[in-house]
């Protein structure tokens, strides 16, 4: 299943995602993190190809408006980042995510709107 996301807010948008991956991060928690995809207004990413039903996001603009919610928290990190829900450090910031359920989907969009 691919996720992807449609930027459909007025600002520039970045985004991070939390997605299973039991392999890679056995033993950091099983969730992978990656981030940022930097989605201009009316522009789209494809972030991830996954067999499994559900994922995550994080995103924020460049006006300051943020996607966040009660998942996770997962570390983000100023530039490019790819690691593992319990890999932190102090040069990252903790934040919640948003559930996706992609539901069985070949393809599915997630629109960030206000």
């Amino acid at each position: 299943m691919e996720l992807h996301f449609r930027n459909r807010y007025t600002s520039k948008v970045w985004v991070a995602i939390m997605f299973y991956s039991p392999d890679v991060c056995r033993d950091d928690g099983k969730w992978g993190t990656r981030g940022w995809w930097a989605i201009d207004p009316g522009g789209e990413a494809y972030v991830l190809n996954t067999s499994n039903r559900y994922a995550a996001f994080y995103a924020e603009a460049a006006n300051g408006a943020i996607w966040t919610g009660p998942y996770g928290p997962i570390y983000v990190y100023q530039n490019a980042f790819d690691s593992c829900i319990n890999i932190g450090s102090t040069a990252a910031r903790r934040v919640g995510t948003r559930l996706v359920d992609l539901n069985g989907s070949s393809v599915y969009y997630v629109n960030l709107t206000a």
